[in-house]
């Protein structure tokens, strides 16, 4: 019979042999679940056409990678270059694609240049130790905004056969993921994000599915 020290003892160990396994598996599930939003819009896009989709929110998608991806490097979180590695190779070909389909291209080449260049020279200059506070502060103020357009395409948008549904089902469960990694790694720039993501990504999916339902009707 345990004693109920003993009990509290075992039930601590158990919590702290729980947390490295939670966390090595949310550092996979939320680089692959990242990922695979890219892939179900890629994949609806080259199917059924842009219309609905948002060119900022990929190219704020593709600085907010980037940025991460010089945060991963800079503060040792490797789920951040599994995930956004993939991902930048991936919205290659949404943003080309609904740039096409808007007739944007030379805006829309512009505006990826623009951000990369924007991240090749804030991670330049924060890489001293003393000032890698900013490119985490980039990074969460670009990541809590990358849904804002594609959710105000979608309360405005009377077409939004393009935008893919499964895409932000997985937004919505990545964002969830995130937030769960950043705590439990003790990295609030990571989990932040989630506070908005995670409520712009639900709405999205609920205006979609409207659509979706009013066009089958």
């Amino acid at each position: 019979m345990k004693l109920p020290h003993q009990a509290i003892t075992t039930k601590h160990e158990s919590v702290l042999l729980a947390t490295p396994l939670l966390t090595q598996t949310l550092a996979v599930i939320a680089p692959a679940l990242s990922v695979l939003v890219c892939v179900a819009q890629a994949w609806r896009i080259l199917r059924a056409g842009a219309h609905g989709v948002s060119v900022v929110t990929w190219i704020l998608s593709t600085f907010v990678a980037e940025m991460w991806t010089a945060y991963g490097v800079i503060f040792h979180v490797p789920a951040e270059l599994y995930c956004n590695l993939p991902f930048l190779a991936v919205s290659s070909i949404v943003i080309v694609t609904a740039a096409r389909h808007a007739d944007r291209e030379l805006a829309t080449a512009a505006g990826v240049a623009l951000v990369t260049a924007t991240t090749i020279g804030v991670a330049l200059a924060c890489h001293g130790p003393h000032w890698r506070w900013i490119i985490s502060t980039i990074a969460v103020c670009g990541a809590v905004f990358i849904y804002l357009p594609q959710l105000v395409v979608a309360l405005r948008s009377s077409n939004l056969h393009g935008v893919s549904i499964v895409s932000w089902v997985f937004a919505f469960t990545t964002s969830l993921c995130w937030a769960a990694y950043g705590t439990l790694i003790n990295q609030p720039p990571v989990a932040l994000p989630a506070i908005v993501m995670a409520p712009s990504a639900a709405i999205i999916v609920v205006q979609v599915a409207r659509h979706r339902r009013a066009h089958v009707a």
